[in-house]
């Protein structure tokens, strides 16, 4: 999975400038065309709830399995890739039920369908569960410089549930859902330019009984192109029977967006001030039923520490004071925003929840503390003093 950090262009200002002047960045640029947007929508995918009756499936290629030997269904709207070989793909109402009238169980966390992806030779052969790697993927025109938020449903069965044994996954053992971007509008699932998040769990616990059920993935991304490419993809990369997953409820809109402004510390200080706000966005006030908030979570950065830290997370808009642990240096700062329904409230369902993407970081010089006149110091002894220049924490 791919991360891009952004670093801020303007550059730091001297000290008595920062001590008046704050500074601001946007988690959404402002679309690069000077055409008008396109207009807002609930729902920018294309039969993204999978839904047989509805939007329907065709015929592709016949998996080489021992005992499937019709065509594969794959959603009208999407395109499938493969790695190494085919797998069983097909809507899980049909594949189970028979139709898309017929009676059965099947796994779906909203409307009727859902995908069904199944490792060839499920549970018949001397080596039943094939590894595979597939993604369904599908274009879609948005406006370069826009960031959009993708978020959808996945379950996978690692060890089969209607097996002896059941629900056996072991240990080390794993297959990936993965949801994807490319802000560029490529269609390979294999490129660098895909920005991905993974989750690994599998339907149950390790206990093997207690079900966790259909996991929601989601992830923020800014248009690079006036195509970006959404990807829906499961890797099962170890032979093991019973292996197989589902997708459904895939939902892309045009993210929350995020303005933050940190204000610089007065000289002999080190409080910087910090502000946030922001919106959803065209797109999700539309969804209907929505109860959709909006939270932000606030992150800080020093090259002492060489990695992101928590501000503040999971709150409205506001601010906080930070104080600043290592004066005469600087500080950057990121927001990001997310619309997230209530737990427990009646919204729109399945619940999906839309990442916006960290803002630009925001730098700050702390001035240094200044030197209180006094003696020379002149050293009679040797005096030894621990390194702790690389210990502290800023």
């Amino acid at each position: 999975m791919k991360h891009v950090w952004l670093r801020s262009a303007a550059p730091l200002l001297i000290v008595f400038v920062l001590a008046m002047l704050g500074q601001a960045a946007l988690a959404q640029s402002t679309p690069a065309s000077g055409g008008a947007p396109p207009p807002a929508t609930p729902e920018r995918l294309i039969a993204g709830d999978f839904e047989c009756k509805t939007t329907g499936y065709r015929d592709d290629a016949i998996p080489d399995d021992l005992y499937i030997h019709r065509p594969n269904r794959i959603p009208n709207g999407w395109e499938i890739t493969y790695t190494a070989r085919t797998p069983v793909i097909d809507s899980a109402r049909i594949y189970f039920a028979g139709s898309c009238d017929g009676s059965a169980h099947v796994e779906r966390i909203s409307g009727e369908d859902s995908v069904l992806m199944q490792a060839l030779d499920l549970e018949w052969t001397g080596a039943p569960g094939k590894p595979f790697d597939a993604s369904l993927y599908q274009q879609v025109e948005v406006v370069s410089g826009t960031a959009y938020s993708l978020s959808g449903w996945f379950l996978t069965l690692c060890g089969g549930s209607n097996t002896a044994p059941r629900n056996d996954c072991p240990d080390g053992y794993y297959m990936a859902k993965l949801l994807g971007i490319d802000p560029t509008g490529g269609v390979d699932p294999q490129a660098a330019t895909v920005q991905w998040v993974e989750n690994r769990r599998n339907f149950v616990q390790p206990d093997g009984v207690t079900r966790i059920g259909w996991q929601n993935l989601r992830l923020g991304a800014t248009a690079q192109a006036p195509t970006i490419t959404i990807f829906a993809r499961i890797n099962s990369p170890f032979q093991w029977h019973g292996n197989h997953g589902f997708i459904d409820a895939l939902s892309l809109v045009q993210a929350p967006t995020a303005m933050l402004t940190a204000t610089a510390p007065l000289t002999g200080s080190t409080a910087i001030t910090l502000t946030w706000d922001g919106s959803l966005g065209p797109d999700i006030p539309l969804i209907p039923n929505g109860t959709h908030r909006l939270l932000f979570d606030v992150q800080y950065w020093h090259d002492a520490n060489q990695r992101w830290r928590d501000v503040i997370g999971d709150v409205g808009a506001g601010s906080v004071v930070f104080g600043a642990a290592c004066p005469g240096s600087a500080y950057r700062f990121r927001v990001q925003p997310r619309a997230e329904q209530p737990e427990g409230s009646s919204g729109a369902w399945p619940n999906q929840r839309y990442p916006g993407v960290w803002s630009e970081p925001v730098d700050i010089l702390v001035p240094a503390p200044p030197v209180a006149p006094g003696e020379p110091f002149t050293p009679t002894e040797e005096i030894f003093l621990p390194v702790i220049a690389n210990q502290r924490t800023c």
